[in-house]
């Protein structure tokens, strides 16, 4: 088993709270913000950098912060290692110097850090650590442990020490950004640390709504695109709205689709309408998409093939 020590040390790490509180400097920050699919995340160890994958759901209140990460051991997000839910507290600096509309954000973990291990070798990892440097228990895969009193020596986790993330938020069409990961797997824990990039977004739980793609982009839309399909029986509803948000990533780095409703109705059936600047642009980028195999790769688990019906109409406008 891989130290750990860099993985933690990316999440958390020492700082003292001062400062605005989030709910003085970024209203809109607050509520429960989760993965869109499965992450990459770079992975500092004995071997290198290497890969890792999680999944996050964070929720902010205010100027605290409660996080739930699980990560896994394959990039299908299939096969769980082990989870880690913490808490603590937020710092909105300001405004971000090197990119427009997001802030510098430290945040502070100074309440509670606790460790699931879901597979028997991280628990034997675990378990490798001298009595009472990782937990005050023996470990067992599916149990859950607080480390933040005891520290876990072999995770790299100081007892009883407060850790911090100087990081840099966005929010832009309904999604939360964090600051990219270093790609050498090194951690946020010094000023000069603070991202200069941004990573793949998180969604606002209670997404669905209709969401204009390009904030700023105000022309109106010339077609509307609607499509309908039936998903498959044993697909989970989450996963195909999550697959939805992966498909509107990828065309959110083209300036023409401007905005997606995606919505469930009864027994499977799902309908999603998206706004076109033109028709050329839409069929433009669809024949695009028919060459995007890892984005569509898990498609035919989710809906049924035979089930897509696909329209378009041009939106009159009044002379």
């Amino acid at each position: 088993m891989k130290s750990t020590s860099i993985l933690t040390a990316t999440l958390l790490s020492s700082f003292v709270l001062h400062g605005a509180s989030a709910a003085e400097g970024m209203d809109e920050l607050d509520g429960t913000w989760v993965s869109m699919s499965c992450e990459l995340r770079p992975q500092a160890g004995a071997d290198g950098v290497q890969p890792w994958y999680l999944k996050r759901s964070i929720v902010f209140d205010g100027d605290r912060i409660d996080a739930h990460f699980v990560t896994y051991v394959d990039p299908h997000c299939a096969t769980p290692l082990l989870e880690l839910k913490f808490g603590g507290h937020v710092t909105v600096k300001g405004p971000s110097a090197v990119i427009d509309g997001a802030r510098d954000v430290d945040l502070v973990v100074n309440d509670y850090l606790t460790v699931k291990p879901r597979m028997a070798g991280f628990t034997d990892f675990l378990n490798s650590a001298d009595k009472g440097t990782c937990g005050a228990e023996v470990w067992e895969v599916g149990t859950e442990q607080d480390v933040f009193p005891t520290g876990c020596s072999v995770m790299g986790i100081a007892p009883q020490t407060p850790m911090s993330e100087y990081e840099i938020l966005h929010i832009a069409a309904g999604k939360l950004y964090f600051g990219a990961r270093p790609v050498d797997g090194s951690s946020l824990n010094e000023p000069e640390s603070r991202p200069t990039a941004l990573q793949m977004p998180l969604l606002l739980k209670e997404g669905g709504q209709t969401q204009r793609v390009g904030v700023d982009d105000l022309r109106p839309p010339e077609v509307v695109e609607i499509v309908m399909f039936e998903q498959q029986p044993d697909a989970n509803p989450e996963d195909v709205r999550a697959f939805f948000e992966n498909i509107t990533m990828k065309m959110n780095q083209n300036d023409s689709l401007l905005y997606r409703t995606v919505a469930q109705g009864q027994g499977g059936t799902w309908l999603c309408v998206n706004y076109w600047s033109s028709r050329e642009a839409m069929e433009t980028l669809n024949g695009q998409a028919q060459h995007w195999a890892d984005e569509f790769a898990a498609m035919g688990l989710l809906a049924i093939p035979d089930s897509f019906k696909l329209t378009s109409y041009d939106i009159a406008r009044h002379k």
